[in-house]
């Protein structure tokens, strides 16, 4: 599903990759360790093509990443990425999780179910009404990875999603992982 071939990525006089190789099998969970600075947010900044590298070449299910526009547009649309810090909208988390759908076109029961499944597998059912940004942190991370999710990527990127939260939400966030690898068979790179 991925392939990464001699990445090396630059910034400045600063190398931050450096000759990376490895591959990831469909359905199949990476982590990436390291201490910090290692370039392990880069290097999914990369593979989820908000970069690009110095050198080298990311293949997603066999599509070259440096290809035009278009082709590298329609494999971001296949990724999903959860950032250390949890990214929500100032808006419903509803609105939250259903916003990757409505850009991509979708609407009506279909969107509302989709909403709704992915609601549920994060414990979060209930809280479509609420303003994401008045949720706590381990909440708001959840809301991030129901955003991720409900657009059924084949890959999803994990930066550090646990690193700011506290020992329950860690917990809950790792549980969470966890079943997403098992029941959504989605291919998973996490730092």
């Amino acid at each position: 599903m991925i392939a990464v071939r001699a990445v090396y990525k630059r910034y400045g006089d600063r190398e931050i990759l450096k000759g990376i190789d490895f591959d990831v099998q469909r359905g199949e969970a990476l982590a990436v360790i390291g201490p910090t600075g290692a370039g392990k947010t880069t290097l999914l900044r990369l593979m989820d093509l908000l970069e690009k590298p110095t050198s080298g070449t990311l293949y997603i299910d066999g599509l070259d990443t440096s290809a035009s526009e278009k082709v590298r547009l329609d494999i971001r649309r296949r990724i999903g990425i959860v950032f250390q810090k949890p990214v929500v909208f100032n808006a419903s988390v509803y609105d939250n999780v259903a916003y990757g759908l409505k850009i991509r076109g979708e609407g009506g029961v279909s969107l509302q179910q989709k909403v709704k499944s992915a609601l549920d597998m994060v414990d979060l059912s209930g809280y479509e009404n609420r303003r994401a940004r008045t949720l706590s942190g381990g909440e708001m991370q959840r809301v991030a990875l129901a955003r991720a999710i409900v657009i059924e990527p084949e890959v999803l990127l994990l930066d550090e999603p646990s690193a700011n939260l506290d020992p329950v939400s860690t917990a809950h966030v790792e549980k969470l992982i966890s079943r997403i690898i098992r029941e959504l068979n989605t291919t998973v790179v996490m730092a």
